[in-house]
């Protein structure tokens, strides 16, 4: 049993949810259905009314309330502040998620502590810590240092036998290296993602990856060569800098054009999963906006991650209105390019990267939803996406992802109806983690 154990299940017998409209999560139109929660899992389901004769006690009225699987977000690094974020993502409704890059023992420990239901936090994946070259971007601890093929081999196996859910390769790990750690990994059936500079995604897409993290990551195949800024640039100047010129050079870029339709079909076509994680380039193409830096949900991010991100975007204080829009306009190709994947019909995950400067954990996960609609996605099509997507993506689609009888119970309860308005997610009204109600809107 994963996640929020039997010993976290419900009350005293079974638990009705009656008079709510049901996203199952598989993409279907909501439909009025009722609900019945046992133990752990999902009961029954049925016409709303059908259970009306039942003698059951525990009822929770939905009625003008959309019920739907508990939301993914297949990008976070929760290892920093996982008693704080823990609840924070539970609050948002958000009752899985993926660790892409962290301390591997912690990360561990955690995953147990959340298997045993000692944890009060999403179900969770694991990567453990990032594949990378040297210099490393990340310090020692969160980084496995990959310069040649018995490193690659080493690094597959360590992280295997220590039982991680996937692998990520960074920045600094070319393509002939690329294509040995997924070899290597497909022997364990690992899945191997990657968020990449010295590799290109088209390069990694012929290596064999599994995944690409965010929509950035398509750098090296939209902007013009002469025109690109490398890694050693943040090494020797610092974060500031580098991204002052990545901007520049992806602002530059057409992400309809030619080079970009190619990209993205080959996305679409290898069947490669796409982890845009809009809300975090968004931020940070605007921190200096204060409906960004002072929106309602920063407060809810803990003190420590806060003096983090002052320290984080410490180097931005040099930039000029002009940086700012430069970054402006690069977050813009990142959208509409995300937007030339979705009509290719590519494979998008959800993906928040909390708790990077003013992504909130749990709560900016509504703001990707909202950032993935406006890329071109219908409401419906990404809430599949953020639940049985990315329950597919992450291997848990056995377990939850959909309301289906038998299947852990996490499930969301939200005001009106997301479908029609994905706005309306973020106005959340109960949250269910494996039968147990462990939010209710305050």
């Amino acid at each position: 049993m994963d996640g929020a154990a039997a010993a976290r299940s419900a009350g005293p017998g079974p638990l009705l949810i009656r008079g709510g409209s049901l996203f199952d999560g598989t993409g279907a139109p909501p439909r009025p259905a009722d609900l019945i929660v046992d133990g752990d899992r999902i009961g029954e389901i049925g016409p709303r009314g059908g259970f009306d004769g039942r003698a059951i006690s525990n009822v929770l009225d939905a009625s003008g309330m959309t019920v739907l699987p508990g939301l993914i977000d297949a990008h976070v690094h929760v290892g920093r502040e996982p008693v704080h974020d823990g609840a924070l993502y539970l609050s948002a409704g958000v009752t899985s998620v993926r660790d892409t890059g962290g301390v591997l023992e912690r990360l561990v420990a955690l995953r147990e502590r959340s298997r045993s239901g000692s944890w009060q936090g999403p179900r969770l994946r694991i990567c453990g810590p990032l594949l990378d070259g040297t210099p490393t971007i990340w310090p020692a601890e969160m980084s496995a240092v990959v310069e040649s093929t018995a490193d690659a081999r080493s690094a597959v196996d360590r992280l295997a036998q220590a039982g991680v859910d996937a692998l990520k390769v960074y920045s600094g790990i070319g393509p002939a290296l690329v294509r040995e750690i997924v070899s290597r990994a497909r022997a364990y059936g690992l899945p191997v993602i990657g968020d990449l500079s010295a590799t290109s995604a088209s390069e990694a897409i012929e290596a064999g990856i599994a995944g690409l993290e965010h929509a950035s990551v398509v750098y090296a195949d939209l902007v013009p060569r002469d025109q690109q800024v490398t890694m050693q640039v943040f090494h020797e100047r610092g974060a500031a800098v580098w991204r002052r010129q990545f901007n520049l050079g992806l602002a530059a870029a057409d992400p309809t054009g030619p080079a970009a339709r190619i990209i993205a079909g080959r996305i679409a076509q290898s069947g490669v999963w796409f982890d845009p994680t809009l809300v975090v380039l968004d931020r940070q193409a605007r921190l200096d906006d204060p409906e960004v830096t002072g929106a309602p949900e920063v407060s809810l991010a803990s003190e420590t991650s806060r003096a983090m991100w002052a320290e984080r975007v410490a180097g931005r204080a040099t930039w000029t209105p002009a940086d700012f829009a430069s970054a402006r306009r690069a977050f813009e190709v990142a959208l509409t390019f995300v937007g030339e994947v979705v009509a290719a019909n590519g494979t998008i995950l959800v993906g928040s990267d909390a708790p990077n400067p003013y992504v909130v954990p749990g709560w900016s996960l509504h703001r990707e939803l909202e950032l993935l609609v406006h890329a071109g996605l219908t409401p419906r099509k990404t809430l599949a996406m953020a639940t049985s997507g990315n329950a597919l993506a992450l291997g848990m689609s056995h377990m939850v992802g959909t309301l289906t009888q038998g299947k852990l119970a996490d499930i969301v309860v939200v005001a009106g109806d997301p479908t029609a308005d994905i706005s309306r997610t973020r106005d959340i009204r109960y949250v269910i983690q494996g039968g147990t109600l462990v939010e209710r809107a305050r």
